[in-house]
């Protein structure tokens, strides 16, 4: 009798951890999908180019403006130099072009696989530095300094990656007038500062810190985006890891009242 219910308990354990598993690996491919689906949704719209372009050249001029009276304006000069090392600026190119969605769902496995209690909370973030950026693309629609080349701007990508944004069939599934904000830089730091609010570790904020900033180098360098582009994408994320969890336990705090004073129903014999 003992023997056989143990067998039975450890029939019903290891079903049960077999259920578990394969909802986690479901639930798991269903949250990377929606951030995959996101991240598309992103570079497709994130903007309705067409008839903007007026627009979007009258605010590059603006906010080349505002630098100049900043002392911000510093884009060209960081080329040249970074131009001089034809290597850096293919590491560049690469940081730019090949990183930025790939480093984001990584960081989102590694987070929803081994700290999956945080895996909510930086998910939500995500969603509202992208609602927030998305938002500013179609509110400020602007021409990145690639645009300019009479001023001394070289599209790095196209000189030495080959890779042409503007070519048609590329230009259909993407906006070339959302630089304001950089979300390169964006969700740069957000997989920056998440990685080292949950790893902690000596390795996470070397990550966390560098990677970053190669990507504002990047951002820079390619002439994507200018430095006041770069700003923004960083505040936007800082805002983001400081508002939401605030935004998520004053949402809490009004479910739990709600469900306190609402009226219990009995059932009658």
């Amino acid at each position: 009798m003992n023997t056989s219910r143990r067998l039975r308990v450890s029939m019903n354990t290891t079903t049960t951890t077999n259920t578990n598993t394969f909802e986690r690996v479901r639930d798991g491919i269903a949250e990377m999908g929606l951030i995959v689906a996101l991240f598309m949704a992103y570079e497709v719209t994130r903007g309705i180019a067409a008839g903007k372009e007026a627009v979007a050249f009258g605010h590059a001029r603006e906010v080349m403006h505002i630098e100049q009276k900043l002392g911000l304006f510093h884009e060209i000069s960081l080329q040249t130099w970074f131009l001089t090392e034809p290597g850096f600026v293919r590491f560049l190119n690469f940081i730019y072009a090949y990183t930025h969605l790939a480093v984001v769902i990584a960081f989102a496995i590694w987070v929803y696989l081994f700290h999956s209690e945080r895996y909510p909370m930086i998910r939500n973030t995500f969603l509202l530095i992208l609602g927030t950026g998305l938002t500013i693309y179609i509110l400020f629609p602007l021409a990145p300094p690639r645009f300019f080349p009479y001023t001394g701007f070289v599209d790095t990508l196209k000189l030495y990656s080959g890779i042409n944004y503007d070519q048609q069939g590329v230009s259909m599934l993407y906006n070339p007038f959302a630089a304001m904000p950089s979300l390169h830089v964006g969700f740069a730091l957000f997989s920056g500062i998440g990685m080292i609010q949950v790893g902690r570790r000596l390795i996470h904020w070397i990550m966390g810190i560098t990677y970053p900033l190669l990507m504002a180098l990047a951002v820079v360098g390619t002439a994507n985006h200018y430095i006041l582009d770069v700003i923004v994408g960083a505040l936007i994320t800082i805002t983001a890891f400081i508002v939401m969890p605030r935004l998520t336990a004053f949402v809490s705090s009004r479910v739990n009242r709600d469900n306190q004073f609402e009226p219990k129903r009995t059932v009658s014999a």
